[in-house]
C-alpha cells in the first residue's frame, strides 16, 4: 500500500492512532475469534471443553481451537445459555452414553463439529410415565392403523433414548453432524417434552439407528425414531436428516403424541423402516414412516422428504392417530398441514399387497393447499392413502405409481369429509388395477368442486377407472373441476362405478379406453357403471371421450347379486363422445336402465346407437331432453 501522508501539528497520540488505522485497512490487523478459546481435546481438566462449559458464564461463547477428536469418558452436560464453536471438531462418546445432554431451561447453540458414537441412557424421572409412551410394537391396521399410548413406568424392561444427544432445554444444531448412534428410541436425538430443537444450516443427523431390546415383546416401547424422536417441538429448517434407521417406525423422525414438527427447509431422505409385514388373523403388524411417523402435529411448508422407505405403510410420512385408552373411546387425534415443499420417490415395499401410502399415509386432519407429491410407490395409495378427514385445494399429486390401486391417492374410511377442489392437480399418476388418478373404498364419500384429474392411467386388465375408482357402496359428487385425458386398458377410462356417483357440475372429458377385444372389455370411455352401481348426471358435461363401444358412458346390467346399474340424465350435456372401429354405442351403450329426463345427448359417433345404443335387456325411458345430432343416428334399441 502507498500511504497518504497528511502533514499537520497533532498531538502524537492522535499520530500513534492513524497510523494504527492505516495498519488494520492494510491488513495489518488480526481479527480475534469470536468466544472463549478451548484449548485442548482432553475430556476434563484445565482447558478442556468440559471444564469450560462448567466455568462459562450465562450467554458466553465458547470456541474450540483444535480440529480433531475428543473422546469422552461420560456425556457432556450443558446447563446454562451458551453457544458452542466446534467447527472442524469430533466429539465421540465411544459407547459410553451420549455424547451431549442440554438441560431443561438452558438455551444453546452448537455450530459446526460432529457428535457420534453414542448409545444413548434410560430414562430419567422426569421422561417416564407416558413421556414417550407412543409405541407398543410394531404398526397395526386393524380395522386402521391406531396404537395405543402405554406408560413406560410399567414396561419390564427399560428402553435407552437419544443416542447420541438428549435435549430437554432449546438447543439450535447449525453445521452439526449426528451420526452413528444407537438407542431403542432416538438413535440419534431424544428431543424431550417441553424442549424445543430446531435443525439448520447445513446440519446432518445421519447414520443413527432406534433398534430392539425384544422383537417378541410388544409391550416395550423401542424401535421408534433413528434420526430423531421428538416429543416437543422440532424444527427442520435446513440440513439433513439421511440416512438413518428405524425398526418400527421413524426412520428419519418420530413424533411422540402432543409433539409438533415444522418442515420448512432441509431434507429428510434416505431413511428406512424395516419390520416385515406379517398377518395374524386380522391383524396385520409391520413397519411404517420411513422418512417421518407422527402421533403429534405436522406442519411442512418446504424442503422434501424424499428417497424413504417402509414395509408396511408411508414410505414417506405416517400421521398416525392414538388411543388415549385402552377402549380407545378417546383419540388423540394429529394435525397434518402441507403447504409446501416436496414428497418424493418414497416407497412402500412389501408387495403381498396390504401395504400402502408411498409418499403419506395420514390418520390425522389433514389440510394440502400447496406442496408437491410426486414418483412414489406402493401397493395401493401410491401418493397418498387418506384415513381421516382430508381436504385439498392446492398442490400437486403427480407420477405416482400403485401395484394395485390408488396411483395418486386412495380414500379409505367412512364418516369422514373428503374435499378436493381449488387448484388441486392429480396428474400423470399409474396403478396396475383401479383407479390411476384416486380410489374410494371402504364406504368413503367424496366431493370434488375443483382442480383436475388429468393424464392418469389404469394399466392392467383386472379393472379400470383411469381418473377414479369409485367402489361399492361409496359416493362420489363432482360439482366442478375436470377429469380430463386419462386412460384405462379395460373399462372406464374416465370413472369407474361400483357405487354412487352425483354430478352436479365440472366435466369428464378425452378420456380414453384402449382395449379393442371382447376378451378385455373395452367400453365406457368416459364412465363405466357396474351392476349395482348409479349415477345422476344434473350439470356438467361429458365430452370427447373414446372407447371401443360406449364412448361416453357404459351402463351393466344384473350380475350375480347386484342389480341392473341405473344412469339418471336430467341436465348435463353429452356430448362429441365416440366409439370406435366402427363399434356402438356413442354416447350411451346402455345394458342397464337409462333415464333421460333433461340435458342432451349431441354430437355423439357411432356406427350405430350414436346417441344412445340400448343392448335387449336394456331399459331406457325419455321423459324430457334432447337426443339429437349424433351420427348416424340417436338411438339404437337391439331386437
Amino acid at each position: 500500500m502507498n500511504a497518504h501522508v497528511i502533514r499537520r501539528h497533532t498531538a502524537a497520540p492522535l499520530t500513534l492512532l492513524s497510523l494504527a488505522l492505516s495498519l488494520a485497512a492494510c491488513g495489518g490487523g488480526t481479527a480475534t475469534p469470536p468466544g472463549t478459546p478451548v484449548t485442548t481435546l482432553s475430556d476434563s481438566g484445565a482447558g478442556s471443553l468440559r471444564e469450560a462449559i462448567g466455568a462459562v458464564a450465562a450467554g458466553d461463547t465458547l470456541r474450540l481451537t483444535q480440529g480433531g477428536t475428543l473422546t469422552l469418558q461420560s456425556p457432556l452436560v450443558i446447563d446454562k445459555n451458551v453457544t458452542v464453536i466446534a467447527s472442524g471438531v469430533t466429539i465421540d462418546a465411544a459407547g459410553k452414553g451420549r455424547a451431549l445432554e442440554v438441560a431443561s431451561g438452558a438455551t444453546v447453540t452448537l455450530k459446526g463439529g460432529t457428535l457420534k458414537g453414542g448409545t444413548g441412557g434410560v430414562l430419567i424421572a422426569r421422561l417416564t410415565t407416558a413421556s414417550v409412551g407412543e409405541r407398543s410394537g410394531p404398526a397395526r391396521v386393524e380395522p386402521r392403523a391406531r396404537l395405543r399410548a402405554s406408560g413406560l413406568s410399567a414396561q419390564a424392561a427399560t428402553p435407552t433414548v437419544g443416542g447420541v444427544l438428549l435435549n430437554r432445554g432449546t438447543l439450535t444444531l447449525d453445521g452439526v453432524t449426528i451420526t452413528g448412534g444407537k438407542a431403542n428410541i432416538g438413535g440419534g436425538i431424544f428431543n424431550a417434552s417441553g424442549a424445543t430443537l430446531t435443525l439448520t444450516g447445513s446440519t446432518s443427523v445421519t447414520g443413527n439407528t432406534a433398534d430392539l431390546i425384544d422383537p417378541n415383546d410388544d409391550t416395550i416401547d423401542q424401535g421408534v425414531g433413528g434420526g430423531i424422536f421428538n416429543k416437543g417441538t422440532l424444527f427442520v429448517s435446513g440440513g439433513s436428516v439421511s440416512n438413518n434407521n428405524a425398526s418400527y417406525s421413524g426412520g428419519g423422525i418420530q413424533g411422540g403424541i402432543g409433539s409438533a414438527i415444522t418442515i420448512s427447509g432441509g431434507k429428510v431422505d434416505g431413511n428406512t423402516t424395516t419390520y416385515p409385514v406379517t398377518v395374524e388373523g386380522t391383524v396385520t403388524t409391520g413397519a411404517a414412516g420411513g422418512g417421518v411417523f407422527t402421533s403429534g402435529d405436522l406442519t411442512v411448508t418446504g424442503g422434501s422428504v424424499s428417497g424413504n422407505s417402509t414395509s408396511f405403510f408411508g414410505g414417506g410420512i405416517t400421521v398416525q392417530s392414538t388411543c388415549a385408552d385402552a377402549e380407545c373411546t378417546t383419540v388423540n387425534r394429529p394435525v397434518f398441514k402441507l403447504s409446501g415443499g416436496t414428497i418424493e420417490n418414497n416407497a412402500q415395499t412389501d408387495t403381498t399387497g396390504i401395504g400402502g401410502g408411498g409418499g403419506l399415509w395420514s390418520d390425522g386432519t389433514t389440510t394440502i393447499t400447496g406442496g408437491t407429491v410426486r414418483a412414489n410407490t406402493a401397493d395401493g395409495g401410491a401418493g397418498m392413502v387418506a384415513w381421516y378427514t382430508t381436504d385439498i385445494t392446492g398442490g400437486v399429486f403427480e407420477g405416482n405409481q400403485a401395484r394395485g390401486s390408488g396411483g395418486g391417492l386412495f380414500f379409505l374410511n367412512s364418516g369422514r369429509t373428503y374435499h378436493i377442489g381449488g387448484t388441486a392437480r392429480i396428474t400423470g399418476n399409474k396403478a396396475v388395477n383401479s383407479g390411476g388418478g384416486f380410489s374410494i373404498a371402504r364406504s368413503a364419500e367424496v366431493t370434488m368442486d375443483g382442480g383436475s384429474v388429468s393424464g392418469n392411467a389404469v394399466t392392467g386388465t383386472t379393472d379400470g377407472g383411469g381418473g377414479v375408482r369409485v367402489g361399492g357402496g361409496t359416493a362420489f359428487t363432482l360439482v366442478g373441476g375436470e377429469i380430463k385425458g386419462n386412460t384405462a386398458v379395460k373399462t372406464g377410462g374416465g370413472i369407474t362405478v361400483g357405487g354412487k356417483v352425483t354430478m352436479t357440475g365440472g366435466s369428464i372429458t378425452g378420456n380414453t379406453v384402449t382395449n379393442r377385444t371382447d376378451a378385455q372389455g373395452g367400453g365406457g370411455g368416459g364412465v363405466r357403471l357396474y351392476a349395482g352401481a348409479s349415477m345422476t348426471a344434473s350439470g356438467g358435461t361429458i365430452s370427447n371421450n373414446v372407447a371401443w363401444f360406449g364412448g361416453g358412458v357404459e351402463t351393466n346390467g344384473a350380475y350375480q347379486t347386484s342389480p341392473t346399474s341405473t344412469f339418471v340424465l336430467s341436465g348435463a350435456t353429452v356430448s362429441n363422445n365416440r366409439a370406435e372401429d366402427n363399434n356402438v354405442g356413442g354416447g350411451f351403450w346402455n345394458d342397464g336402465s337409462l333415464s333421460i329426463q333433461s340435458g342432451s345427448v349431441t354430437g355423439n359417433v357411432a356406427r350405430q346407437g350414436a346417441g344412445v345404443f340400448n343392448t335387449k335387456v336394456a331399459v331406457y325411458s325419455q321423459a324430457g331432453g334432447s337426443v339429437s345430432g349424433n351420427t348416424p343416428d340417436n338411438v339404437y334399441t337391439a331386437p
